[in-house]
């Protein structure tokens, strides 16, 4: 037996309590892909509303980076399909309720570091302040998952590489994106007059490339 199955073995059978079985199921369903999607919309649109520029700025980044981040996980689940552990492996109970099947990356890890990664990235001011609750909640969620049944450590491992390299794709290559979607919100008219104006202005260059 290696070493992250016997870690696998002690935190979902050796840790069992009836706590655990209450509290480990409503933390994970709160990391649900779909839940945090939900969450960055209703941030974006309150944030919108209020005026809170940086805020939805932050929102959008995030959103772009979900995307981003489960563009990966879906690739990696396509071409390295491995079973969940409690599948496969005897004793190993199911704790929680996921209907996925494939195992590699952690979908949940993966996109909580993400939208993490992009919160400490672009909030430099309590950068600090937000490091220990992030990675508190990390750790957290990595127990929660293993607990649960539905992934081994390097499933965890994998998430977090995923969730960080999309992050820094996102805030590195894809801010313009951002700026993109607010332009779009702010004035849709303006946006798809301008943009449609830079396709014809492209068209005309081709073919006279004086201008």
């Amino acid at each position: 037996m290696n070493i992250q199955i016997a870690l696998l073995y002690f935190i979902n059978q050796g840790l069992q309590n009836p706590f655990l079985d209450q509290i480990v199921p409503v933390i994970y369903t709160f990391a649900d892909v779909r839940v945090t999607l939900t969450l960055l919309t209703l941030i974006l649109i309150v944030s919108w509303k209020l005026k809170k520029e940086n805020i939805y700025k932050i929102a959008i980044l995030c959103i772009i980076a979900f995307f981003v981040s489960s563009a990966f996980i879906l690739m990696s689940k396509t071409f390295y399909p491995s079973p969940r552990p409690f599948m496969v492996l005897e004793g190993i109970r199911l704790a929680v309720n996921d209907n996925g099947f494939y195992s590699f990356p952690s979908g949940h890890f993966s996109v909580t570091v993400t939208v993490l990664s992009i919160i400490m990235m672009k909030v430099k001011k309590y950068r600090r302040k937000l490091f220990v609750p992030a990675i508190a909640y990390l750790l957290i969620l990595s127990f929660v998952v293993m607990y649960g049944g539905v992934h081994y450590p390097i499933d965890v491992i994998g998430g977090g590489t995923i969730g960080l390299v999309s992050a820094v794709i996102t805030v590195r290559y894809l801010d313009f994106l951002a700026d993109y979607v607010i332009s779009f919100l702010e004035n849709p008219r303006k946006f798809i007059k301008s943009f449609l104006n830079q396709k014809k202005y492209k068209k005309v260059k081709e073919y006279i490339p004086a201008l």
